[in-house]
């Protein structure tokens, strides 16, 4: 996931002076400084995939230099085209308490800015690091909603029994008649993917994404909610439902299950249901036990003004 860690710790002066500080974007031959960093942190999965992130054209990764020692990292991933979702920021315990994160970030966005039709930029950080927070608020990038990651471990400890299954929406006119609406409201904030919820705009529901996305309506026809295949770290079924009454809709928990084991059919591996979690909905979890839950994801983030 892409995380704001911030700079916290030590406080140390460079070693090589501030003077020798420079930006520029990471290479694959920079796979080395990387590894040198000290950063605390064990199995960094950014060292994991380094690689990917230089060679494909969404990712950038960018450094700040001490000399030659790579002091500072940070980048972004572009999404649906025009969101700029910043992110894998780690700092060298010896650099920090220097303000590197945002010195680096400040960068970051002036690259973003020269993006031709990236529109958006935001970052998510855990409610709970209120290093990452400071460099977010710094960047001028305000909080805009907590979402708790939760994961249902255990299917059987959901009321999956009340109320008839919704009736699914197959048609792709329907589903764009559907979504039309919330895709021209910029205050929604739609979880477009696990750990990576954006305002809405009509770029997050093209007709090639949406039509793979399976959609359910209620009999009032004043509910929908999305489910859909997404995979981080396990795989899952994402469930997309932008109404606080998610545990009291007659019929949504079976529905929901329904269609997990519809796409557990598909795959060879476990899946779970996943949801994000609004703090109201967070706190009238009907069974604490059914779930593992994340310390809630703060999303931060802006318009430009073009």
């Amino acid at each position: 996931m892409g995380g704001i860690n911030g700079d916290v710790g030590r406080n140390r002066r460079f070693p090589h002076g501030i003077d020798t500080i420079h930006f520029r974007q990471l290479e694959l031959g920079d796979r080395e400084k990387l590894e040198q960093m000290e950063t605390g942190i064990e199995d960094d999965y950014v060292v994991r995939i380094f690689d990917r992130l230089i060679e494909h054209k969404e990712h950038k990764v960018f450094g700040l230099f001490a000399g030659d020692q790579l002091a500072s990292v940070g980048g972004y991933t572009i999404f649906a085209d025009q969101y700029a979702m910043l992110g894998r920021l780690r700092t060298d315990v010896r650099y920090r308490g220097e303000g590197l994160a945002t010195k680096l970030l400040e960068r970051v966005i002036q690259e973003i800015e020269k993006l031709d039709g990236v529109n958006w930029v935001g970052g998510n950080t855990q409610r709970h690091n209120y290093s990452g927070m400071k460099v977010l608020n710094k960047l001028g990038l305000p909080q805009l909603i907590d979402l708790h990651a939760s994961t249902v471990v255990d299917d059987k400890k959901l009321n999956t029994e009340t109320g008839p299954l919704w009736k699914e929406i197959s048609e792709l006119d329907e589903k764009k008649r559907w979504l039309n609406p919330l895709s021209k409201d910029p205050k929604t904030i739609f979880p477009y993917e696990s750990y990576y919820p954006f305002p809405a705009s009509p770029t997050l529901f093209k007709d090639e994404i949406i039509k793979n996305w399976m959609m359910f309506k209620n009999e009032a026809e004043d509910r929908f909610v999305i489910v859909k295949e997404d995979q981080k770290k396990y795989k899952y079924a994402q469930t997309i439902y932008l109404w606080e009454d998610l545990w009291e809709q007659p019929g949504l928990l079976k529905t929901i299950s329904h269609a997990k084991h519809r796409l557990a059919q598909q795959s060879e591996e476990d899946i779970y249901i996943r949801f994000d979690l609004t703090d109201n909905q967070r706190a009238e979890v009907p069974d604490e036990d059914a779930f593992t839950f994340q310390d809630p994801w703060v999303l931060h983030g802006k318009w430009f003004d073009r």
